[in-house]
């Protein structure tokens, strides 16, 4: 008795120390079966384990009729939380087993293997193999249970610790790698390198083979693929694919991930996008990450396949896809805002550049000394300077009713009537008239403009016009094409707009001018009589000779101006268009030479020459007078 209590202690300590190291489930169970056979010499035995929500035969002794499995009932699932000890008796026994399993396994004893509250093996015992269990076969079984599940304790603790530990790695890692991806996301202010870094972010974080990556287009309306990585075929790209967000869609913030392969999520993405899931088979997605902004905007997603060793996604790679699309967010948000930013930049230098070209043009028109001249500087400038390919400048003839082409890109419209037709009638009113429909220009122009231009893209017509007591038209500036922009765009018609009225006060002030110098034309006849008078009295006191040659052009007209008397002008300093047809020229000295340089001038011009000397002719002025009657 003594020799085996030694045996048994010994046996104990050295499952102590066995116990105590660093074991794994599966060692712990096995070696605690060989142990109890081995400390209480056991003659037959069997090792049962929880497997799928059964007890499974792993081990036996001398017990080949032993069942298989073992069901797990209500009395077994509560036994680790309401009895959590050795079961001596058959009697005792039955209350957890059929007694048909209790007859193949001849089981007078169980030892449990428990982990927590949960029964997960159990060993039946038959009994020694000299004899039946005694009270110290007792104790020493309930030694080896509570060293067995103390080392089930230890070892799960350990598991846990460890699987915590390498947790705490990924997530350390996954901390850098975000860092790390968020300072090359942030730093990246291009949208196109920032889509393509996205994707490779992660595509490489994720060890994701093929991944997607789509963002809302403006110009399209729609989310369109913009970044593809597929690690195994780097050289394919597929197709551009265009989603389609429902106007009744309802985006839910809390359904970021989504899962190709479970109907649900299919659904609830079919719900959001026309087309459904199916254009994403073509990038190989298995997993659907929302990126989402401001007030449960949508900002895009990203697509997520296999990973590149065939494993599952592992629960803190989605903590780090949703802290990657955070960053990715403000990373597109940044880059966005800099692109407005930068768009803003380049209209408000356009804006400049196109204020200068204003403002040099307003220092050319103020230049001119004329309307010609005005009209003339303006059309120059609005085809250098502001693009017009094809148009006109037109003044308005109130006394016709239309508009007279003073200037044109086209000279042989230069001269052409407009007239104005009720397409035309707003231009009365100050209002812009605008046809966006080439086809129709000629109902505005009439036919011989309209069919004459070489291209048209319509016809963008602004009044040039005086807004006193009532709208008087003074013109228009009509204009057909530009060479890189639209006829309504709004820059152009206001460029335009802006030249048409400087221009209008500036032609009015000429027409004005014009008018007031016909009104205060000097009385030739008044000024050659009194200059006459004086010059005879001062001959006649002094002796001197004079003579008045007289030309008259019978082919002039009240209506055309004589370009004879200019030719004249040019030669004698003393020479007088009294009317229309009739020009004197006083001459005081040479009076053969001046006389035949007169005469080759009458004789070109079909002019006749009437010549009258003092003191030949007449002695005094009236007698000059009565002759020239």
């Amino acid at each position: 008795m003594l020799r085996t209590d030694l045996y048994r202690y010994n046996g104990i300590l050295e499952a102590i120390s066995f116990f105590s190291n660093r074991l794994t489930y599966d060692q712990i169970t096995q070696a605690a079966f060989d142990f109890v056979n081995e400390l209480l010499t056991v003659n037959k035995s069997v090792l049962y384990l929880l497997q799928d929500n059964r007890f499974g035969k792993v081990k036996s002794r001398n017990l080949p009729q032993a069942p298989e499995t073992i069901p797990l009932n209500d009395r077994l699932k509560d036994f680790a939380l309401y009895v959590g000890n050795v079961v001596n008796g058959r009697t005792r026994l039955e209350a957890y087993f059929e007694p048909d399993i209790l007859e193949k396994t001849e089981a007078n004893l169980m030892i449990p293997l428990m982990l927590g509250h949960k029964l997960c093996g159990f060993i039946l015992l038959s009994g020694r193999v000299s004899s039946d269990f005694n009270e110290n076969d007792i104790f020493v079984s309930g030694t080896l249970m509570s060293l067995f599940n103390n080392a089930l304790e230890s070892s799960s603790r350990l598991e846990e610790l460890q699987k915590a530990n390498r947790e705490l790695d990924e997530k350390i890692f996954s901390l850098f790698a975000i860092n790390q991806s968020a300072k090359a996301m942030l730093t990246e202010h291009r949208l196109d390198e920032l889509n393509q870094l996205a994707v490779d972010v992660f595509s490489e974080l994720t060890l994701s083979a093929s991944t997607g990556f789509f963002l809302y287009d403006k110009k399209s309306e729609k989310y369109a693929l913009k970044a593809y990585r597929d690690v195994f075929h780097s050289g394919e790209d597929p197709r551009i694919i265009y989603l389609t967000l429902r106007p009744e869609a309802q985006v839910l913030m809390h359904r970021q991930i989504l899962d190709i392969s479970d109907e649900k999520d299919i659904g609830y993405f079919a719900s959001l996008f026309a087309e459904g899931a199916e254009p994403l088979l073509a990038l190989k997605a298995r997993y659907i990450v929302f990126i989402f902004g401001k007030a449960s905007e949508l900002l895009g997603f990203v697509t997520l396949g296999e990973t590149i060793s065939g494993t599952d996604y592992k629960k803190s790679t989605f903590e780090l896809v949703d802290s990657l699309a955070s960053y990715t967010y403000i990373a597109l948000s940044n880059a966005m805002l800099i692109q407005v930013v930068n768009d803003q930049k380049k209209l408000l230098e356009m804006k400049l550049e196109r204020l200068i070209t204003l403002n040099q043009l307003i220092k050319n028109i103020n230049s001119a000394q004329t309307s010609k001249q005005l009209i003339d500087l303006a059309l120059e400038t609005l085809t250098v300077s502001l693009g017009v390919e094809n148009g006109l400048i037109a003044l308005y003839q109130p006394e016709d009713g239309h508009l007279l082409v003073n200037t044109a890109t086209n000279s042989a419209f230069c001269g052409l009537a407009i007239p104005i037709t009720s397409r035309l009638e707003p231009l009365f009113q100050g209002k812009i008239v605008f046809e966006s429909d080439a086809t129709l220009v000629s109902e505005y122009i009439g036919h011989a403009i309209a069919d004459a231009l070489p291209e048209r893209a319509g016809l963008l017509a602004i009044p040039m016009y005086l807004d006193l007591y009532e709208i008087r038209l003074i013109g228009a500036i009509i204009i057909f094409n530009t060479r890189s922009s639209l006829l309504s765009e709004e820059e152009n018609i206001l460029t335009f707009e802006t030249i048409a009225n400087h221009m209008a006060p500036l032609i009015d002030g000429f027409i004005s001018l014009d008018r007031k110098k016909q009104e205060y034309v000097p009385d030739v006849k008044k000024k050659f009589t009194s200059e006459l008078k004086i010059q005879i009295e001062e001959c006649l006191q002094y002796h001197f000779d004079l003579e008045i040659i007289r030309l008259v052009n019978e082919k002039a007209t009240p209506f055309t101006e004589d370009d004879f008397f200019r030719t004249v002008a040019e030669h004698f300093r003393n020479a007088y268009p009294v009317s229309y047809n009739h020009t004197y020229v006083v001459i005081h000295n040479e009076f053969d030479y001046n006389r035949q340089i007169l005469e080759r001038l009458a004789a070109e011009a079909g002019v006749s020459v009437t010549c009258y000397r003092l003191y030949r002719d007449f002695n005094t002025y009236e007698e000059l007078l009565e002759l020239l009657k």
